[in-house]
């Protein structure tokens, strides 16, 4: 349920860009607002950002979470469509919209992350209407939490993971309430599945139930 691709693990070309100038972010700075003109893409290089959706009734929607190696504002047209701000501390390598073909020329990686970007966004779309009209709470829960395990290179038991969004925040990414989410993590802890040491992380303790629970409530007890 994302509009940016699963970051994979750090390559040479990501240590690169990670060794390259960028924008320092602070907590809670907007990148961009919905409607602002599309002029740059910006890759994440630390940190997290979060891209949101306010309608006209007052609904937010979270549309996505962006970490390390993904790219923010591809796509668009014209005009942003969301809202994105960062969650933690970050930085970001900026590429103006009219220099987008050089940096392509000049890092040949760009160009295949941006593909990436686009296959993604289509897959995202289908794991969101699935996600919606038939995943219970439960089993998306399980799948936001593997998602961020998998994201962070932490897939393994005993990992502690870092969980930089409110339960507000996840509960609107996953069209679900805030009361909902909590009952629902506390079951996982009851069950073993994960612990919730704190603020801001939990830690994966049966890897092998998460990943059953994400496909099927039902075969976990």
């Amino acid at each position: 349920m994302y509009l940016f691709p699963h970051a994979a693990p750090e390559s040479h070309a990501e240590r690169n860009a990670a060794d390259a100038p960028g924008r320092v972010v602070g907590a809670t700075t907007v990148l961009f607002h919905e409607g602002d003109h599309a002029d740059a893409l910006y890759e994440v290089v630390t940190g997290v950002f979060r891209a949101t959706k306010v309608f006209q009734d007052g609904r937010r929607q979270v549309v996505a979470f962006a970490y390390p190696g993904d790219i923010i504002g591809f796509g668009h047209g014209d005009a942003y469509r969301f809202d994105c701000d960062a969650l933690t501390p970050a930085r970001v390598q900026v590429t103006a919209r009219g220099d987008i073909s050089q940096a392509m020329r000049q890092r040949p990686e760009l160009g295949e992350k941006l593909l990436t970007l686009a296959a993604g966004e289509i897959a995202s779309m289908h794991e969101l209407s699935l996600l919606l009209c038939r995943k219970s709470a439960m089993e998306r829960i399980a799948g936001f939490l593997l998602s961020l395990a998998t994201r962070t290179g932490k897939l393994a038991n005993d990992q502690r993971i870092s969980l930089p969004m409110c339960r507000a925040d996840i509960a609107d990414h996953l069209g679900l309430t805030i009361e909902t989410v909590s009952r629902n993590l506390t079951k996982l802890k009851l069950r073993g599945i994960i612990d919730l040491p704190g603020r801001g992380n939990f830690i994966l303790r049966d890897l092998g139930r998460l990943q059953a629970l994400a496909e099927c409530e039902a075969v976990v007890h």
